[in-house]
């Protein structure tokens, strides 16, 4: 009697997924241009405002908080604030930030006002119907130019070489496939958030403090779904997989490599969300801004070449896993008897 094991395909290895992936972009830095340039647009460039709209919203606040209790007219108030200084700030230029495939940028999250020159020019939008079709034409525009620099990170990340003629051949179809899964995240979530605000605002009228559990509750059970779609871009980019195909694939890989794939996003949004309060220390009004401009652009595009390294690992176990024919995710090995 002999015993043997199988030996089972060695899981994607995080510390070296995010180090290969670093290494792609110091070896091209010109990808870092994409959120570079995003980032000066933002800066630079003239802002679309809405702030008539938006006094519009907060004046049909003032007459609903007549209406309603002392408690709950209080937070409007707090909301009302809030309102104001989105009023000053909001960019239209924003939506170039699409959702799923889109280019990375800093200043989405600030939403400067200022910058080294003096003020930008402000152009104020006072109908609803154009701010909105300005917004969509932005989208889809960021959504192309995020497939370009989706495609550049990942050629980079797998084979350490941008060719731009390959790139531009396949942008219209990883344009529409990027346009099909932003369609699909957008039903996906609307019918999600519009269940639990619907849920969250029924229970607030009868309980603020009881309304404001149900919002926390929403928010990490809204995380638990989106959290296997984390790489559904990746199958478009790397396998030239169909959006909802590519979905399905994300949703099966990050289910039975969950630990390790919940390692890597952790230290994704950790190392991102970490770094941008180190971003945002210098003033809005400073030249010492590029300093975080590059910084962010260099550590963002670095994770996302990081995942498509990371994703083609599980690509590589998922094939692998498969031939050795055992259904079951943990690190184990377990002894056969041949005769």
């Amino acid at each position: 009697m002999k015993i043997n094991k199988i030996a089972l395909p060695e899981y994607p290895n995080v510390l070296k997924s995010v180090r290969n992936g670093f290494d792609a972009v110091t070896n091209h830095l010109i990808l870092l241009l994409f959120p570079i340039g995003f980032d000066l647009v933002l800066w630079f460039a003239p802002h679309l405002r809405i702030t008539a709209l938006i006094e519009g919203v907060i004046a049909e606040m003032n007459e609903m908080s007549a209406l309603l209790s002392p408690d709950f007219g209080e937070r409007i108030e707090v909301g009302q604030e809030i309102w104001m200084i989105a009023a000053e700030r909001i960019n239209l230029f924003i939506a170039l930030r699409s959702f799923p495939v889109g280019i990375f940028s800093l200043f989405t999250s600030i939403l400067p006002v200022e910058n080294p020159l003096g003020n930008p020019i402000f152009w104020d939008i006072s109908q609803l119907s154009i701010a909105v079709t300005i917004s969509l034409v932005l989208f889809l525009a960021g959504l192309a130019l995020g497939s370009l620099y989706f495609s550049s990170v990942r050629q980079a990340a797998l084979f350490d070489e941008v060719k731009w003629l390959t790139i531009l051949r396949e942008w219209p179809r990883f344009s529409i496939q990027s346009f099909l899964l932003s369609l699909i995240w957008s039903i996906l979530f609307l019918g999600i958030l519009g269940l639990g605000s619907c849920v969250a605002t029924g229970i607030t009228f009868f309980s603020v403090s009881l309304g404001q559990l149900v919002i926390i509750l929403f928010g990490i059970v809204s995380f638990w779904l989106i959290f296997p779609l984390f790489f559904s871009p990746h199958g478009v980019f790397s396998q030239g997989q169909k959006a909802w195909k590519s979905m399905l694939q994300s949703i099966r890989l990050t289910n039975m490599t969950f630990f390790k794939t919940g390692l890597f996003i952790m230290l994704a949004i950790l190392v991102n969300q970490g770094l941008n309060i180190v971003w945002q220390v210098p003033p809005e009004n400073s030249w010492l801004m590029m300093i975080s401009i590059i910084g962010h652009a260099f550590v963002t595009t670095g994770m996302l070449a990081a995942s498509f390294v990371y994703y083609q690992d599980m690509i590589r176990w998922f094939e692998e896993f498969q031939l050795v024919g055992r259904p079951q995710t943990i690190e184990e090995e377990r002894p056969t008897i041949e005769k």
